[in-house]
């Protein structure tokens, strides 16, 4: 997918329009299409995210930060 397809689908994420299994199958294919193992979560929740420590009140990325951040992932090479 391209980055603009990506931000698109970002939006009907965030956007939660459809049934819970209509937004899971759409989570699913922004993972599959992202190089971040965890980059649909991004949406709702910082990288590395504590619940006992950090506050969420002050997590508010637009979809395009979410999604330069997925597209930039670079995994650890052994």
């Amino acid at each position: 997918m391209t980055r603009i397809e990506l931000i698109d689908l970002g939006q009907k994420i965030v956007a939660a329009k459809g049934t819970e299994s209509q937004i899971d199958a759409m989570m699913d294919l922004f993972d599959k299409n992202v190089p971040h193992p965890n980059g649909s979560n991004l949406f709702f929740y910082p990288e590395n995210y504590n619940a006992r420590i950090d506050d969420l009140s002050k997590y508010r990325p637009s979809v395009e930060e979410v999604v330069d951040q997925c597209l930039s992932y670079k995994p650890i090479q052994l």
